[in-house]
């Protein structure tokens, strides 16, 4: 029952990039379903309450977030004045409707799904990576499952650029957005995958502990041998970081290279080398990282010379979310409802063309759905885990290279879906999940853990 509990979690993680992002419920429904099954039968011998303390806040976020839904779905709430959605309901139907704080009266248990399924992702990561094999081994797994990816969105997108696996591209044609509908997501998720390979190509430049012959000749043992190469792993990488700049993502790419050099200099602010050694690490890193973006980066770098780094629509639209927040300062309008309350607010500078289905702003947008007490506990904590990730990856002892991956990628997604919604896309969400939950598992000393 644990092999199985176990390749449930994998698959799910693996998996959920699959479906065009798992952007519909019922892979929201599919991947939950399997992630409690896993977690009901998970082997958790080796976790400590030390584990189930570090996962309360995230725990706690979930209880608030469903404790909003409630009172926003509640009829003729007493504790605040409902949508002025509800009066013009009832003028158009002529019927007794209860209003309510949420502008719909099912969407925001609906949209509950997700971030029901990231939690349990976020956990199972977790505890699956209470031990530092299995941490290595998953992310090993994830690794290689990006690369995967990165490999189908680059011949997809060099030979049949007008096909979304077996769909017909509707958009982004003649960029690389691999699985996935949107190439801002697409390259979120590349860039991620190319920091899963950096650091272990770091680790094995600087230790060459790496031996010469694999330790045994078990089928598990010969392929963990040879994919953590570094021959394999600079090809990884290569690959992923070519993936992410053929998305033609211009933040994709620079947080890309923002992230690398933080990936790097938190690897080697430890160490006890010397300074000019250092140094020379961090310019080798920045040389090889230039080149590759001078290589591969011309779609970016068309993109940045003909709008610039941000789009004056998307400040229209921050502008105009910042409005929808003063006036739903407290319960905002609704978890999951910014679709369907935004057109009332939609300037006619933004124009007829495009659709504002997302502010293209996570906290943004969780500020105007749930309101902003919720929306900064949300992001307190997301704060909070990534300081447990950076304080790990600075003094955990064995295996340092993993929180300073948790930390690469939190930083990286974090950074990311605050302008824009790569977060919100569920298939990114449950591979960030599985990435940053073991970085978080192995981010305590491992003394600590022992305990």
């Amino acid at each position: 029952m644990y092999k199985a509990s176990r390749f449930a979690a994998i698959g799910v993680f693996m998996l959920a990039p699959l479906p065009f992002g798992s952007a519909e419920t019922v892979w929201i429904c599919i991947w939950t379903a399997l992630l409690a099954f896993s977690l009901a039968t998970a082997d958790l011998r080796s976790a400590t309450l030390d584990d189930f303390y570090l996962l309360l806040p995230l725990f706690a976020v979930l209880v608030v977030v469903a404790a909003v839904i409630t009172v926003q779905l509640w009829p003729n709430s007493p504790l605040h004045e409902v949508d002025a959605a509800w009066a013009v309901a009832r003028g158009a139907v002529g019927g007794d409707l209860s209003g309510r704080v949420s502008v719909t009266a099912n969407g925001p248990w609906l949209a509950f799904g997700y971030p029901l399924l990231f939690v349990l992702a976020f956990t199972r990561a977790v505890y699956i990576a209470t031990d530092a094999e299995d941490a290595r081994q998953l992310l090993r797994i994830l690794a290689w499952t990006g690369l995967a990816y990165a490999l189908y969105g680059i011949l997809a997108g060099t030979g049949d650029p007008t096909s979304l696996l077996f769909r017909r591209k509707e958009a982004y044609i003649g960029f690389v957005t691999g699985t996935f509908v949107n190439r801002n997501t697409a390259a979120t998720f590349f860039a991620s995958c190319a920091l899963l390979f950096l650091l272990p190509l770091l680790r094995f430049i600087y230790r060459q502990d790496r031996p010469s012959r694999p330790p045994s000749r078990q089928m598990t043992a010969l392929i963990a041998h040879y994919l953590s190469s570094p021959v394999a792993l600079g090809g990884g990488f290569v690959v992923c970081m070519v993936a992410t700049a053929m998305t033609g993502s211009r933040a994709g790419l620079l947080l890309l290279i923002l992230t690398v050099f933080m990936a790097t200099a938190l690897f080697f602010a430890p160490l006890r080398i010397g300074k000019l050694r250092r140094w020379g690490w961090l310019a080798g890193i920045a040389v090889a990282a230039l080149l590759l973006v001078q290589l591969v980066g011309g779609a970016v770098a068309g993109r940045i010379l003909t709008y610039g780094l941000v789009d004056e629509q998307r400040f229209t639209m921050y502008r105009t979310v910042l409005t929808m927040i003063q006036e739903h300062p407290l319960l905002g309008i609704g978890y999951g409802n910014f679709e369907s309350a935004f057109p009332a607010y939609r300037p006619d500078s933004l124009g007829s063309l495009g659709v504002w289905d997302r502010a293209h702003s996570t906290p943004l947008e969780l500020a105007v759905e749930l309101g902003l007490p919720a929306a900064c506990l949300i992001v307190v904590t997301c704060l909070w885990y990534l300081y447990h990730l950076l304080n790990g990856s600075l003094h955990r002892r064995r295996d340092r290279y993993i929180p300073i991956i948790g930390a690469s990628v939190a930083t990286l997604g974090f950074l990311h879906t605050s302008i824009d919604f790569s977060l919100q896309i569920p298939g990114f969400g449950v591979f960030f999940a599985a990435i940053t939950g073991c970085g978080l598992a192995q981010s305590r000393p491992s003394s600590e853990q022992k305990k």
